[in-house]
This record gives C-alpha cells, sequence and structure tokens, in this order.
C-alpha cells in the first residue's frame, strides 16, 4: 500500500439510544441540547468537516417535535453535507425484527432523510446483538455496498476488511471497529481519560497493521455524548505529525466510497458467510459482547412484537391493498403511523428487553396504538369489500383466509348480529354459497354489547353475539369465502358436550397421549414416530437483560411428576381440547450474593392446553404460567424417539441449518460464553441432517429464543432478572455489559401467555405450511353484502408472500416473496383477467429493475435461492363494485 493511500477517517457521532437506562423523554431532553450544540458548532466554526447522526433518520425527527423551526437549518445542514443522516429510520435489533420490518425500516429511513437531502448508504450496524445471514442482500437491495460494524466478528490477527457474503450471494464491502472500544474508540481513552494526541497517533498507527486497504476508521463518539470540536486539533497534528498518512472528518457516504474503492483491489480479502454471531476473541480483552439472550428477556413484549407485525403484514396491508384495487382510499397515513410505531419497538435496547421499566410499559403502548390502527384498517378495509351494512343481518359472514396456503378447516372469532342466533340462543345451521350445509362447532358464544366502528355508524353500539366457530369448509390462501348462519329449533349445544370424553387427542395424523409423569407423546400416525414435550424445566438465572447466566450453585425442578390435574375442555366433531394443570415448587429467588437459589419455595402453577383439529397434523399448545418467583428461567423440552443430527430455525428471510454436535472454539482470550441461544422467527426445529429436512418443527408467536441439545430442543419460555446489568458473578462472562439499575418489571410476574404448536414435518415446504397456517388465522366479519374475489394467487413450494401493499409512489400493486430454501423455485402469480396491465421486478426500495411478461393472465418467476423478489403490478383500472362480486 503506497503511503500516499494510506488514510485515516474520523467518523464524529454520537450513538443514540433512544431509549434505554432512561426514558424516551429523558433521552430526548438530552437529545435537543445535544443537537442544538452541534448546529453550534457548525455554524460558528467552519474548520469542523461534518457530522453523523447515528444512522437512524428517528433521531432527527425527535429533535424537530421540539424544534419545529430548526427544520429549514437542519435541512440546510444536511444538504451542505454537514450532517448526515439516514439510511435507517432506527438503529433496530436483526433478530427480533423479521425481514419485512428490516426493509420498512430502510424504506421509512430513506423517504425521511430524502425531505432534507443526501441519504448516507452505508450499512451502519455500530451495537447490534449479531447479524443475520440476509442483511447483505437487504441492504443492496437499497442501493447499499458497504457496512460498519462493531460486534459479531472478533480476533488480533484479523483484518478490519473482509466481504460480508449473505445467503443469497449478496455481498458488503465490510469494515469491522477495533474491540476496543468499538464505536466510542476515540471518544476517551479504555481507562477513560480523555484522549490527546499521543493516544490518537498511537491508535492510528496500532490499527493500521490490521488495515489490509491502508484504512483505518476512528470513531469521534460514543453513547449520547455532545458534539464538541476537541478532535480537530488531532487531526490537524496527525497530518503534520505523519508524512505516511492522511486524516480528515468524514461521513458515511465518503466511508463508503473509500471501501467499494480499495476492497475489490486487495488481494487475499476474507469472505464471512452468512450470520455474524461470533463472540470476542482478542488479547486486548475488550467487551463487543454478543449478549444472545436479549432474545428471551422481557416475554411480553416479544409477544406484543409478534402480534403487531403479524396484524400489520397479514391482514392490514393486505386487505387495505385489496380495497385500494377496488376504488376505495389507500390509507397510507394510518399504516405509516402503525409502522413507525413498531419500528420505534425494535430498537435493539427496546426491543432486546434491557432497558428501565419505563421503556417497557411505553413499548406495550405504543404496540397496542399500533395494533389498534392496524385492526381498525383490516376490519375497514374488509367491510369495504364486503359492502358492510348495518342493516346486512341476514346472517352471512365472510371471512378471509391471510396465509397463502389453502386450509381444509376454518377457525374464526366473529361477531353476529343477536338476532342471528334467537332469544333464547338457537343452535345455528351453517350453508355456503352453494346452498349446502357445511359441519361447524361452536367453541364459545357470549352476548356482548360494544361498537363496531366499521358500519360506518355515528354510534355504532351493536348487541352481538361473539362466537368462536370451527367450520369444515375448504378455502384457497389468500381468497375469501362467504357462509350464512340462521338459527334452527335446536338449542345450542358446546363443543364440550360431546360422548368421547377420553384423555386423548387423535386424528388421522397424529394421536396425543398424556403419559403419568405429565409429560405428552407424539404419534405420527403415518410413520409410526414419536415425539415428546410438556417437560419443563426451572432453573436460576443470575443474570440480567443481556444474558442468561447459571448460579454457581444451580437448582433444577422439572416438571416430571408435578401433574395434578387433566380434564377435557372441549370435544366436538371438528376440534377436540384437554387441559393440563401442574404445580411446581419452585425457589423464590437467589441466596448468598447470588451464588445459589433460595432455600424457600413458591408453587408456580402451569396449566396447557393442547388442541388438535381434525384435519390437520399439528398440535396446538397454550401455556399460561403464574410467576411469583425472581431470577429464575423457564424452558419447555422437546425431543424426539430418534434424534436428528441437525437443527434449523427461521431467521429475517432465511432458513438457517446448523450442525447438533456443532464443536465450540477454544477462546484463550475468554470474555463471554459462545451463544447456546438461537434465534427464530416463528419456526425451528430438529432434522435428521443438514441435507434431510425430515424431522419435526416448532412455530411460536413471539417466542424467539431456543437451544439445541443432544437430545432435542430447548424452548425458553421467559427468564425472570431485576437488572439491566447484573450485580451478581457471572457465570458466562467476565462483566456485565451495562448499568446495575434495578428493573423489577423484568421479573415478569404475573400470569404469563404462551402460544406455540408441534408437528412432524418431511419438507422444507410441509414446515412453512404448517407454521403459516398456524401463525395466520382466518378473519371473519358479519353484515356483509357481497362476497369479494381475490384479484390473484400464489402457486410456489419454499417461497413465501411476505408482503402485499400498494406501491409507495405509483398507482401499483406491491408483492414481495422470499425464497427460503437453497433450491430454485419455480413461483407462478395467476392474475384476475383484466386488472393488471403491466409487471415489473423491484428492488425492495421499489426502484423497477426490468419488466417481466405476463402470459395468458400469469407471471412466472423464477425465485433463485435465498432469494428476496419485489413484484409491482401496474393497474389497467381500480375496480367498481359490482366488478367484485362472484
Amino acid at each position: 500500500m503506497a503511503a500516499k493511500d494510506r488514510v485515516v477517517l474520523v467518523i464524529s457521532h454520537t450513538h443514540w439510544d433512544r431509549e434505554w437506562y432512561e426514558s424516551f423523554q429523558s433521552f430526548r431532553y438530552r437529545l435537543v441540547k445535544a443537537i442544538d450544540r452541534l448546529i453550534e458548532i457548525l455554524q460558528e466554526n467552519a474548520d469542523y468537516g461534518c457530522f453523523n447522526l447515528d444512522g437512524q433518520v428517528v433521531v432527527l425527527e425527535d429533535y424537530l417535535e421540539i424544534r419545529p423551526e430548526m427544520r429549514p437549518v437542519m435541512q440546510r445542514l444536511v444538504k451542505s453535507r454537514k450532517i448526515g443522516i439516514g439510511p435507517w429510520y432506527v438503529q433496530t435489533d436483526e433478530f427480533l425484527s423479521d425481514g419485512e420490518a428490516l426493509i420498512r425500516n430502510l424504506l421509512l429511513g430513506a423517504q425521511l432523510a430524502e425531505e432534507f437531502g443526501e441519504v448516507q448508504r452505508l450499512a451502519y450496524l455500530p451495537d447490534t446483538f449479531g447479524h443475520n445471514s440476509q442483511m447483505p442482500q437487504i441492504a443492496r437491495q437499497f442501493g447499499i455496498s458497504s457496512s460498519l460494524i462493531w460486534r459479531g466478528v472478533s480476533g488480533d490477527d484479523w483484518p478490519w476488511e473482509f466481504i460480508w457474503k449473505g445467503a443469497d450471494g449478496s455481498c458488503l464491502y465490510t469494515y469491522r471497529l477495533p474491540e476496543r472500544q468499538g464505536y466510542c474508540n476515540m471518544a476517551f481513552t479504555p481507562e477513560g481519560k480523555p484522549i490527546d494526541s499521543a493516544f490518537f497517533i498511537g491508535s492510528a498507527t496500532e490499527f493500521m497493521k490490521n488495515s489490509l486497504t491502508g484504512l483505518v476508521v476512528l470513531m469521534d463518539g460514543c453513547d449520547h455524548v455532545q458534539p464538541d470540536g476537541s478532535i480537530l486539533p488531532l487531526i490537524d497534528f496527525l497530518a503534520g505529525a505523519e508524512d505516511s498518512l492522511s486524516c480528515r472528518q468524514v461521513l458515511f457516504n465518503d466511508l463508503s466510497e473509500e471501501l467499494e474503492r480499495r476492497i475489490p483491489l486487495c488481494e487475499g480479502i476474507e469472505v464471512l458467510r452468512g450470520e455474524l454471531r461470533g463472540v470476542n476473541t482478542s488479547r486486548r480483552g475488550y467487551f463487543n459482547f454478543i449478549l444472545p439472550n436479549v432474545l428471551s428477556s422481557r416475554c411480553n413484549n416479544k409477544r406484543e412484537n409478534f402480534d403487531t407485525l403479524n396484524w400489520l403484514e397479514s391482514y392490514a396491508e393486505p386487505l387495505a391493498s385489496l380495497a385500494w384495487l377496488n376504488g376505495k382510499k389507500y390509507p397510507s397515513g394510518f399504516l405509516r403511523e402503525a409502522w413507525k410505531l413498531l419500528l420505534q419497538n425494535l430498537a435493539h435496547d427496546s426491543i432486546g428487553g434491557c432497558s428501565i421499566d419505563e421503556v417497557h410499559l411505553d413499548m406495550s403502548r405504543r404496540y397496542s396504538h399500533s395494533v389498534e390502527i392496524a385492526r381498525n384498517v383490516a376490519f375497514d378495509s374488509l367491510a369495504a369489500l364486503c359492502s358492510v351494512t348495518p342493516e346486512g343481518s341476514d346472517g352471512s359472514f365472510v371471512v378471509f383466509n391471510s396465509s397463502q396456503y389453502s386450509r381444509d378447516e376454518i377457525e374464526i372469532h366473529l361477531d353476529l348480529p343477536a338476532m342471528v342466533i334467537g332469544n333464547p340462543p338457537r343452535r345455528p345451521v351453517m350453508i355456503d354459497e352453494k346452498g349446502e350445509e357445511v359441519e361447524f362447532q361452536i367453541s364459545s358464544m357470549n352476548e356482548v354489547v360494544k361498537s363496531l366502528n366499521y358500519l360506518g355508524k355515528s354510534a355504532p353500539i351493536e348487541k352481538v353475539v361473539s362466537v368462536k366457530f370451527y367450520i369444515k369448509s375448504k378455502i384457497e390462501g389468500l381468497s375469501f369465502k362467504r357462509f350464512y348462519i340462521s338459527p334452527s329449533e335446536m338449542p345450542v349445544s358446546h363443543s364440550h358436550s360431546g360422548t368421547d370424553n377420553s384423555l386423548r387427542l387423535e386424528n388421522e395424523h397424529m394421536s396425543v397421549n398424556v403419559l403419568p409423569d405429565g409429560t405428552i407423546e407424539v404419534l405420527n400416525r403415518v410413520t409410526g414416530e414419536k415425539l415428546f414435550t410438556n417437560l419443563f424445566e426451572d432453573g436460576g438465572d443470575c443474570g440480567d437483560g443481556y444474558v442468561y447466566s447459571k448460579p454457581l450453585f444451580d437448582t433444577l425442578v422439572t416438571s416430571s411428576g408435578c401433574l395434578k390435574a387433566i380434564e377435557v375442555i372441549e370435544n366436538g366433531p371438528l376440534e377436540k381440547a384437554i387441559r393440563l394443570r401442574y404445580s411446581l415448587p419452585v425457589p423464590a429467588g437467589l441466596s448468598e450474593n447470588g451464588r445459589k437459589r433460595s432455600y424457600d419455595r413458591k408453587e408456580m402453577p402451569i396449566q396447557c392446553i393442547l388442541k388438535l383439529i381434525k384435519t390437520n397434523g399439528v398440535l396446538e399448545i397454550e401455556t399460561e404460567i403464574e410467576n411469583n418467583c425472581e431470577n429464575h428461567r423457564v424452558q419447555v423440552n422437546f425431543w424426539s424417539e430418534r434424534p436428528g443430527k441437525a437443527l434449523f430455525y427461521k431467521t429475517p428471510f432465511d432458513i438457517v441449518k446448523a450442525a447438533k454436535d456443532e464443536i465450540s472454539r477454544f477462546n484463550p482470550n475468554w470474555i463471554e460464553d459462545e451463544p447456546v441461544a438461537r434465534p427464530n422467527n416463528g419456526l425451528f426445529g430438529e432434522i435428521e441432517s443438514i441435507d434431510n429436512f425430515k424431522g419435526f418443527a416448532v412455530s411460536a408467536r413471539g417466542i424467539n429464543e431456543f437451544e439445541g441439545s443432544v437430545h432435542g430442543l430447548r424452548l425458553t419460555l421467559f427468564r425472570a432478572v431485576g437488572h439491566i446489568a447484573s450485580p451478581y458473578p457471572l457465570s458466562n462472562m467476565k462483566r456485565p455489559a451495562g448499568p446495575k439499575i434495578e428493573t423489577p418489571g423484568a421479573q415478569m410476574k404475573g400470569r404469563l401467555f404462551f402460544n406455540y404448536s408441534v408437528f412432524f414435518i418431511d419438507s422444507l415446504e410441509e414446515a412453512l405450511k404448517k407454521s403459516s397456517l398456524y401463525l395466520k388465522k382466518p378473519l371473519a366479519l358479519a353484515f356483509t353484502g357481497r362476497l369479494p374475489e381475490a384479484p390473484l394467487t400464489v402457486d410456489s413450494s419454499t417461497t413465501e408472500i411476505t408482503a402485499m401493499k400498494k406501491s409507495e409512489s405509483r398507482e401499483s400493486f406491491i408483492l414481495r416473496l422470499a425464497n427460503l430454501s437453497t433450491e430454485k423455485d419455480q413461483v407462478e402469480i395467476r392474475l384476475r383477467e383484466g386488472l393488471f396491465g403491466k409487471a415489473f421486478l423491484c428492488m425492495a426500495n421499489e426502484k423497477r429493475s426490468g419488466e417481466v411478461p405476463i402470459e395468458n393472465g400469469v407471471v412466472c418467476i423464477a425465485c433463485g435461492p435465498k432469494k428476496v423478489v419485489t413484484l409491482e403490478l401496474e393497474v389497467n383500472g381500480r375496480l367498481t363494485l359490482s366488478d367484485w362480486q362472484e
């Protein structure tokens, strides 16, 4: 490397956790002062080059809510390249977001940043707790070719530069920050002292030894620091003292340009593939922890996160886009607000569950508001599609199948006009559109008074009968079906009144038996395979919001022999359910400074409802735990009669496979255990081998952490801890990762609810289908006047639909697809005649990359391995209501 091409780039910044050890409003109070000070510096000191606003536009949005008069000033500073903003809306967690949330994060960040000027196109991920395998592809689809990271890659002999190759083969030119203080490496010395010229030059010279390209990145800033100009004399001093080095302040785009120019010309550059979740191995002993157990902290927020994503992606946006095609105005403002609220919660210290109690209460409120918006959009859109009127009391209702897969049995919750059931209530008769009687089962029925604002009345207060139904009727994926219901002369009979009261669940696919010790045996009636579950394990946890830590002297309590009662609670022709009640004597907390669990014990009741529907091979489990104890972890085990040699798990836009017998690397510079916990975006399982996708799978609603073992898998239901960072000695890392602030709410006391399912699989396709049908239940609406028809159908094998929405800027329909397989998948999209005129392939940012033909009303796409494909369908003309009637 020529001396003149050896360059030190100084990135002046502040890393702004929106909420963490203080609440959002407290941090924003500091943020406003910090940006006010930044503006003063930039206006008063012409020598101050530029400042990076942490790669997340939300901090600018937060500032301008308080200082709206400063918007023109900020626009001027961004356009003049004095301040760099974007590309993210918020600095997110990469595993607790799903793929679509990551795309919306970049999409919203770019939209807001473009209102001010240039968007910084660097995948800036300085503090994320590990990196998922599809981040290179996601970034590339937004025109981003390089990244700057800290956690997840380590080694004193490793160069800073490498090529990060994602699951689909997309690559990012990547620079990792030195383990020593990472994104704070020029904010202060490792001893916490102010930096001086000797430290500045010494660091630049030392770091240059690990550079293959002659590039050193120094980070002038840290968590929540106010900008100052103290770095400028050091830059000047280095330029004068070292003829072999040049030095300047830069924006992220400047760094990106350097990486794009230098790395392709560099021989011997390393290529790292897939996930980056490595622990620190530095001899210098610095603390860029991976902190894997943020996956299981604050279990209530994790469930709320799943529910909110599901409402937005599976109901609100698809139904709003279909109603828009029908002539209804697209509720872009409402959906944008719902996504903002969700994304704000996905900040890494927020969704990570490692903040003060007030933060997590604020998160719950944001989730609630986002879901409320999404529900209103979904039901209002469905009402428009079905021509709902208050007078529509003929007993008709429409069901929307939110999954892309067909289902043979429909489970719905429905508000029916009270007169349909009669007074006194009579057992209804149900028929379909063909006039044929349909078999159904009533699970519950209650007369209530509620507001149904989708009816469009000034005071839509209605007396309705809220019913939970199981209906034996096939419905295609992403389609609608209409039924009619009327009272008969028979009295209402609920499902628990059946004659088969055996404590066994059985259908043509599987049988489920409760064993004497309280565990569950599940038999595959086709192959004879068996798997087992409902063995709960409770162990101590002296860790914190970041990590699980086993006490030095632990006490393990299991549910074996703790089954107290079992009863049939539903027993109908289409669905049967049994309830199991356990009570575990659990140590009340920790003793001896966290080294062991206390002798005092409290009973921890666990209630499990096992449900099996007649037509599918999925055992659904609803678990309720009454937690009154502290500092412990509860897991549930799954294992098969013949354990597989590999496991798999779903992450954003990917299915990751790993051998169960992977050997942990010896780390002579230990500061943190390699992560045992693995993430999952709602699906994981055990398979025979890496190449044989046969075994069993678990699909969970917002339960994001699991572990593999020689014998099977363990799903972490919750961890109860009492601090952001533990005050106790840790068994898995050298020191805690944050402030030792008490967080009583993180002990998760009270009633906790968990929903998951288990099933046998023969292929990835079967795993994806069963998981989708479990996680995406149908939506139903009464008072309907017509049956809508879906505008398209999608036939695929291993490709999931991840988004159905209106284009951000054009009068067109967006369909996003993700192939989760390592093999190419042929996807066939059949369009409704005359609705769409042209089809285009787009990047995730919705920029068109080329037209694709529509032949005989069909678009065929060869979805490459692990590829995310965005299809834009140009609308010929908006339909009228009559066009939608079958």
